[in-house]
């Protein structure tokens, strides 16, 4: 295993800053549709989940939190140690997946599922979480689908296994907190991917030229 030694120009610098500013902008939209969500999900009903019926409630609160926590320092900390020459890249990823999960949460409200655990009143989630997720923002699960697609993303063998073990444990944790239905942890692995093809497929060679021809003309300037 090799650190990425990549050096940062002043192209490379502004690439990322742009990135950054997009998903300052996706993180913006989510705070508002997701507020907007919860409140149209409190007057909607619970719904009926045969894999929730059939799932007992376990008290993983702090995995909830505490492990989705670890996965975000995982993601910075493996980004910038192996990732750095495509950081701006899987950035701008990311906020095209949440920008479009904030608008999925409004389409259909959606009530949190019956005995869901309170998140309020841990330190952590009350000073940072519950501006980044809120009750009855449902559909789809982001704790499910944010380490997916860095599973998806990511370069390195063993990073990319870890991605996935935080997905899938993410999954569980959702189900047994009864923070989200299943359809909504199911859906977040084909939506995911489906955004990462459908990224590769027209979004990544537009993207390629324009960063040429921006990052050129710096260049040039330099």
């Amino acid at each position: 295993m090799r650190w990425d030694t990549t050096r940062w120009s002043l192209a490379r610098f502004v690439e990322f800053a742009a990135a950054l500013a997009g998903l300052a902008v996706a993180l913006a939209l989510n705070f508002w549709l997701g507020r907007l969500a919860s409140r149209n999900g409190a007057r909607a009903h619970t719904s009926p989940d045969l894999l929730l019926s059939l799932l007992p409630i376990i008290d993983l609160r702090a995995l909830f939190i505490y492990g989705f926590a670890l996965f975000l320092v995982a993601l910075i900390v493996i980004g910038l140690a192996r990732e750095r020459h495509r950081l701006a890249h899987i950035v701008w990823l990311y906020a095209i997946l949440i920008s479009l999960r904030s608008i999925f949460i409004i389409l259909t409200p959606m009530h949190e599922p019956a005995g869901a655990l309170p998140m309020v009143g841990d330190p952590l989630f009350d000073a940072v979480g519950r501006y980044l997720t809120f009750r009855n923002d449902l559909f789809f699960s982001s704790h499910t689908s944010l380490p997916f697609l860095a599973y998806l993303t990511y370069s390195d063998r063993w990073s990319r296994r870890l991605f996935l073990a935080f997905s899938l444990t993410m999954a569980m944790t959702v189900l047994l907190t009864r923070q989200h239905y299943s359809i909504d942890v199911f859906a977040a692995f084909f939506i995911t991917y489906a955004i990462y093809r459908w990224e590769r497929r027209w979004m990544r060679a537009p993207y390629r030229r324009l960063r040429s021809r921006l990052l050129g003309f710096l260049l040039r300037q330099s």
